[in-house]
């Protein structure tokens, strides 16, 4: 496997994204690294991922003149383990300011670090009687992990091992064989789902984690064909064993919906018939309201799925279809390969299994946004239905009485600024994202905005990222979501920076732009706007008296922009 994957390293494309990421630990890591690299892949990115010598890590990240350092990664990834405790007979406080000195020089370059949380020994009978006492390993292990997070998390990415653990079991975790032949840990059986978690942990950091899940229904959702058997005839309840699998995968599901995952049905099946599973039938734990977009027809899968991306306005890439078809899962796979494609196989009490082994939507936060972004679709569609009743779509978008209200960034929104600096892909000038703790900082030069008309809030759905210098305004990064493209925001968001600008007496607005393959809706709105680019440079201006746009949006001003 790993000659495999090495070989298959060597082919990897390069007009992947990219993310160099350092691996620090005491143990040997050459047996995983190869396997990491694969997991990146399989997400869409190219990970340049080098690794620390056998027991190096503390003098790696105490040195700044190590190649930890010299090698200027985007990620410092730590990977301690439960050996690497220094003494449990001593207070939590002074193990967590121990590791808290450790970050201080990858802080201080700017270098996002990400750290694993402490394992837990494989030593049953010797820690088990006394788990609560003040000399016990495991409760120290416990109370670090719990000060760890709670001290720092807005600082430091941290990686809770304990489930991981738990599911690989503790033999293909603590494999004391391979650690005496060659100072690595792990059963080489377990190196896979390893790889995968930690792969999905480190993703969902940069913003990589899937967004939308696309749901067959019969024998997906259900046991059985609605269009044959009727709402009665399905099997699905706990009255047997499959039909309780199928009750608890739903289970399942409803829980990523209220992640801020979106759901998605592509059935071949009557849309009317199917959908009224979803209102009458009593074991449904699914409702038709978290469903953002419902396509129930006869035509191929890979055309309907087309037809959720646009309606959604996502990437390919951003979606998991999952069917219990191995022909209409090969149809898709060939038709839109940067969708990830689960073929559900066997017993239905494993379909959560199934799913959840892929790591596809882990998420490193939740934001208020993610648990009502269902409702905007919703609000979508009813527009789309409005917008067939009227001839003017500027009168229509102006009588939904939209509102952009600036909001301050207080702590409950840090989460939703970070995710969509993060998550953001089509409206995205560029790759500057801030930290939690940098947007705590910078928070007097951030604009968030959040986005209200009659039909829905559709919460903090745009970013700027500001620096008053050189007598103009400089964007750092500007980001928008896609779910109010085309409701005129751009345009009362120039307006705004029109309103700042003339009250500093400023004459320009600045801001690179980088160009990728995704974010081309953004070089288009920033042409349209009057932006001009710099010979030569990535950087474009506007002078603000050229400035004249009205976007029949109210906008509600905080009182330090007001002045």
């Amino acid at each position: 496997m790993a000659k495999r994957l090495k070989k298959f390293k060597n082919n990897i494309k390069c007009d992947l994204p990219k993310v160099r990421i350092r691996i620090l630990s005491n143990f040997n890591l050459e047996f995983i690294i190869d396997s990491i690299i694969f997991c990146f892949y399989q997400r869409g990115m190219f990970a340049d991922i080098s690794y620390s010598d056998y027991g190096t890590m503390f003098a790696e990240l105490l040195d700044p003149k190590s190649q930890t350092y010299i090698s200027k990664p985007d990620i410092v990834f730590i990977w301690p383990t439960y050996r690497d405790i220094q003494e449990y007979n001593v207070s939590v406080d002074k193990e967590v300011c121990f590791w808290k000195k450790l970050w201080d020089l990858p802080k201080n370059k700017k270098i996002e670090i990400v750290q694993c949380l402490f394992d837990k020994p494989p030593f049953i009978s010797m820690n088990n009687f006394q788990s609560n006492s003040m000399n016990s390993l495991i409760s120290h292990i416990n109370e670090t992990n719990l000060e760890l997070e709670k001290k720092f998390a807005n600082e430091i990415s941290f990686i809770n091992l304990e489930t991981l653990q738990i599911n690989v079991g503790s033999k293909n975790w603590h494999d004391n064989r391979m650690y005496a032949l060659c100072k690595q840990p792990f059963a080489l059986e377990a190196i896979p789902e390893i790889s995968q978690f930690l792969t999905s942990c480190m993703a969902s950091k940069l913003g990589k984690s899937k967004k939308v899940l696309i749901m067959d229904l019969d024998n997906t959702l259900w046991g059985g064909e609605i269009g044959d058997l009727g709402e009665d005839g399905l099997i699905l309840g706990k009255e047997t064993s499959d039909g309780e699998g199928y009750v608890n995968f739903q289970s399942y599901i409803k829980q990523l919906a209220d992640m801020g995952v979106l759901l998605a049905v592509c059935s071949k099946n009557n849309e009317d018939i199917a959908k009224k599973v979803f209102i009458n039938h009593t074991d449904m734990l699914i409702g038709l309201e978290d469903i953002s977009c419902f396509v129930a027809n006869f035509k191929d899968k890979a055309s309907n799925i087309s037809y959720i991306k646009k309606f959604l306005n996502v990437d390919y890439d951003s979606m998991v279809f999952v069917d219990d078809s191995k022909v209409e899962c090969e149809w898709v796979k060939r038709s839109l390969p940067d969708v990830v494609v689960i073929n559900l196989e066997g017993d239905p009490s494993t379909f959560a299994y199934q799913l959840d082994r892929q790591g596809l939507f882990i998420k490193s936060s939740l934001s208020q946004e993610d648990k009502v972004r269902a409702k905007s679709f919703h609000a979508k569609q009813e527009i789309e239905k409005l917008k067939t009743n009227t001839n003017n779509l500027q009168s229509f978008l102006k009588s939904l009485n939209p509102v952009l209200v600036i909001e301050k960034v207080l702590p409950y929104a840090l989460d939703r600024v970070e995710q969509l600096l993060l998550k953001t892909n089509q409206f995205k000038l560029n790759n500057t994202v801030y930290n939690k703790k940098q947007i705590e900082i910078n928070h007097n030069n951030i604009l968030a905005m959040r986005f209200l008309d009659k039909l829905n809030d559709y919460g903090i759905v745009v970013i700027l990222l500001l620096d008053f210098r050189d007598k103009k305004i400089n964007i750092i990064n500007w980001v928008m979501s896609c779910r109010v493209f085309s409701r005129n925001i751009e345009l009362a968001v120039l307006e705004i920076l029109k309103k700042i600008a003339h009250n500093k007496s400023y004459k320009k607005i600045s801001l690179e732009f980088i160009k990728s393959k995704k974010n081309i809706t953004a070089e288009r709105v920033i042409a349209r706007l009057g932006f001009k680019k710099n010979e030569n440079t990535s950087a474009y201006d506007l002078n603000v008296d050229d400035i004249a746009v009205n976007s029949n949006i109210k906008i509600k001003f905080l009182e330090r922009f007001d002045k």
